[in-house]
């Protein structure tokens, strides 16, 4: 298993199509193509690309094909297929719960350093999705690409008038909001912790395709163990990153809680940290820079909301800790590196 981000490279076949439909030149198309070959590889049998290259890549092609919602395009069309034993498998799912349950709890079979969780809170289902590197940025159209995909495969079950009840992403809008309104049949929100998209969970039970439920759960769970043992080969450092940023914003980075996510007591974890160089109060800090540059290029959001949604005690804490990383306040970094306007509420001390 590479040990960097990646992603199953038959997910470009999915977005490729779109630019052909949409008239893009086949010459173009191999040009986006190409800027990727360096960073192909093979896992066993499989053909591997970097997560960081295959979102720069929809970014690029959203430009090509020329509509700002090419990402949620691409994933309401996306064929499930492609993505070999794993797409199979969740197109033979028996309902839709066993689908997106499967494609939370095997998501590393397909794609590394990310995380999918479904939940379901007074009567309505939650689908999350969020990149964990968070030097992957931006990811705004792979964002909407994976909730297209996840909408379409409800579709399957509730029918083409099927609609979300909400949808909310990390980015900004990179569309107007009619054409969000259009396109995604539904209140779209921005600037939001994590992607989400909302249903009623009555959905949970519509039936799928599938037929033998037996069959279906025995490949469930082989692609369940795959994932886990894909999870368990990463380098500790990359696991302790992966729980610290699933965990901001959550309660849940503490120390006590990344060592017990990963296995590990909290000495275990220190000394392992120690022999590869490496800590977690250093791994902690490098993700809340990270993380701050990503939130400040969001100019809704306040320095106030930045320092709660990093859990730091308050904006002074966030703006003495981003000034000695970053060399800078925050404020100014949003200013001179993002160019934008600083609200009135997070004006620099």
């Amino acid at each position: 298993m590479p040990k960097d981000a990646s992603i199953v490279a038959s997910s470009l076949a999915g977005p490729c199509a779109l630019l052909h439909q949409a008239g893009v030149a086949l010459a173009d198309i191999e040009a986006l193509l190409t800027a990727l070959r360096d960073d192909m590889r093979s896992d066993g049998a499989e053909a591997m690309i970097s997560l960081s290259s295959f979102v720069t890549f929809l970014q690029s092609a959203a430009r090509q094909h020329g509509n700002g919602l090419f990402g949620w395009l691409a994933g309401r069309d996306f064929d499930l297929a492609l993505l070999g034993p794993f797409g199979e498998t969740v197109l033979a799912a028996p309902d839709v719960r066993s689908a997106i349950r499967l494609f939370c709890n095997a998501f590393a079979v397909i794609q590394s350093d990310s995380v999918m969780t479904l939940d379901v809170r007074d009567g309505e289902a939650v689908v999350t999705y969020r990149i964990l590197n968070p030097r992957i940025w931006p990811r705004a159209q792979d964002a909407e690409f994976t909730l297209g995909i996840i909408a379409a495969l409800i579709e399957r079950a509730a029918g083409p008038g099927w609609r979300p009840s909400s949808i909310s992403t990390e980015h900004l809008p990179h569309a107007s909001e009619d054409s969000y309104g259009s396109e995604m049949r539904c209140r779209v929100v921005h600037g939001a912790m994590e992607n989400t998209l909302r249903f009623p969970a009555r959905l949970l039970t519509l039936p799928l395709a599938g037929k033998d439920r037996t069959e279906f759960h025995g490949r469930a769970d082989v692609l369940v163990s795959n994932a886990r043992m894909r999870d368990r080969s990463l380098p500790l450092p990359l696991r302790v990153r992966n729980e610290i940023v699933r965990g901001i914003g959550h309660g849940a980075c503490g120390e006590a809680d990344v060592a017990r996510a990963v296995g590990l007591s909290e000495r275990s974890m220190r000394r392992h940290l120690s022999a590869a160089g490496n800590s977690y109060s250093v791994i902690l800090n490098t993700c809340r820079e990270d993380m701050a540059r990503n939130l400040l290029s969001v100019g809704t959001l306040t320095i106030e909301e930045i320092a709660t949604r990093l859990d730091y005690s308050d904006r002074s804490a966030f703006e003495r800790s981003f000034r000695r990383t970053a060399g800078t306040t925050p404020a100014r970094f949003r200013q001179l590196i993002c160019d934008m306007p600083v609200p009135a509420a997070a004006a620099p001390l």
